[in-house]
């Protein structure tokens, strides 16, 4: 799994072959992507070509041999992918303030869009070994989280196999 910064809230994510682009905005370069997923409906689809897929709202899909689940969570949505034996999530923090700790499961990978600030109980409920932040709030979140000194970078990379046994944190921007 490939995580990489387009813009401030704006992600590109490679899953084996399928390549999603997470609330592509003005200011992204023209991409091509297998399919968008959008946490609202104002995203800048139009910057995307050879999309599939669009998916913004609640439901289950599957887009290159990838199983997507969205589902709502209080005014909002969270992500799933799951990848053979990974889970990975993908959530606003504004949403996950909303979450209900007893329908939250496991997800190994948190891809977490720092929009406010985060629900560390509910991101310990989720027992995941890596989180990645990003959006405008994502120093302030890390800072909270006990990562002050985060050196943020523009992509990171996970296979199962390397996935750390401690929680690791780490810092897009």
């Amino acid at each position: 799994m490939d995580i990489q910064i387009l813009s401030g809230e704006s992600l590109r994510l490679k899953i084996k072959k399928t390549i999603l682009i997470i609330d592509p905005n003005l200011s992204i370069p023209k991409s091509e992507a297998d399919a968008i997923v959008t946490f609202d409906k104002n995203s800048e689809i139009s910057k995307v070509a050879n999309c599939r897929l669009l998916i913004n709202g609640a439901g289950e899909y599957e887009v290159g041999g990838l199983k997507i689940a969205s589902f709502k969570i209080g005014n909002g949505l969270m992500f799933s992918f799951g990848i053979e034996n990974l889970e990975a999530a993908l959530i606003k923090a504004s949403f996950l303030s909303e979450a209900s700790l007893d329908k939250i499961k496991n997800y190994d990978v948190v891809l977490i869009n720092a929009d406010l600030e985060i629900n560390q109980s509910a991101l310990t409920a989720m027992e995941p070994r890596v989180i990645v932040l990003y959006g405008k709030n994502a120093s302030q979140a890390a800072k909270e989280l006990g990562k002050a000194s985060l050196t943020p970078s523009s992509k990171v990379s996970f296979s199962e196999e390397k996935l750390p046994e401690e929680t690791e944190i780490y810092l897009l921007s």
